[in-house]
């Protein structure tokens, strides 16, 4: 807290910012002890609180050694002069800034996420032959992103292990398709946009695979899922195998379903894709660079 005379000088300071200490305040006036730029702000709003007869705020950087710290002044009529109370809100200013960054982050994604389902809606549409079998097949894609969202804010917004992902995918499914299913290799985190896109993948292998293949005959099938990096590290493969998928010899999955594998997921996290039914075998291998996922 400060006082200042009508002259503008300075005959009372209290607890001062550390970058004002030092300089012998009091019987001094602003362009005394500081930056001019500074000081010709808080000489503008003296006068206007002198005029006015009312209180005026401001604010204002000092730069310490570690960092810039920020701090609001507020200008108070008095009888005899001017009192200002400065005070630091370098922590408040930190976390307003930390908020609105975190609002348009969700703001961002939430755009993405429904630019996606938009996406599964019309396509479902466009592939579907009644409204009850468009209903059952929009219902389980979006149901599966749900599920990979809600792995996604659990996490801060940071990703998902792909193994979680998995996991939650095939869950959905039944129980016989988590005991089917192996998993192996690495277990990196996947990215907020790469865990909604192979989380589809997933759950429209996982599908295919309940309705026709390794799931559908009494589980006599078997899955396994396994992720490697590349030689040079850059990229990640992840590989879905299914094998015993029975009698459907020569089946083919659905059009969207192999649109999703095959187009929509790797150009949405910038990778390539491999889709392959035989009589017996099914294999789909996805490579992602190394923006989309962390060790």
């Amino acid at each position: 807290m400060l006082h200042q005379d009508r002259n503008h000088t300075y005959d009372l300071a209290e607890n001062l910012p550390d970058e004002w200490i030092g300089h012998g305040v009091i019987g001094q006036r602003e362009a005394d002890f500081l930056a001019l730029p500074l000081a010709h702000r808080l000489i503008e709003a003296f006068d206007a609180c002198i005029k006015s007869g009312q209180s005026q705020r401001l604010g204002f950087e000092l730069a310490d050694p570690i960092r810039r710290r920020q701090f609001q002044a507020q200008l108070l009529p008095d009888i005899d002069g001017v009192i200002t109370i400065v005070t630091d809100v370098t922590e408040e200013r930190s976390r307003e800034a930390a908020i609105n960054e975190l609002l348009r982050e969700v703001s961002h994604r939430s755009k993405n996420l429904l630019a996606i389902v938009q996406s599964v809606a019309m396509q479902t549409a466009r592939h579907s032959t009644t409204i009850q079998q468009f209903l059952d097949r929009f219902r389980g894609r979006l149901h599966a992103l749900s599920s990979t969202q809600d792995l996604v804010t659990e996490s801060n917004w940071r990703g998902t292990h792909l193994q979680s992902l998995v996991t939650s995918q095939l869950a959905r499914i039944g129980p016989t398709a988590l005991g089917n299913t192996r998993m192996t290799g690495e277990n990196p985190v996947l990215g907020p946009n790469a865990a909604l896109h192979i989380g589809l993948a997933i759950h429209e292998l996982a599908a295919n695979a309940a309705l026709h293949g390794a799931l559908a005959h009494d589980g006599a099938g078997h899955i396994w899922v396994d992720a490697k990096l590349s030689s040079d590290q850059r990229q990640l493969i992840i590989e879905w195998q299914e094998t015993g998928t029975g009698p459907s010899k020569g089946r083919q999955p659905a059009r969207f379903g192999t649109m999703v594998l095959e187009h929509v997921v790797p150009l949405s996290v910038g990778g390539e894709a491999l889709f392959s039914v035989d009589a017996d075998h099914v294999s789909y291998r996805l490579s992602i660079p190394a923006d989309q996922f962390s060790a």
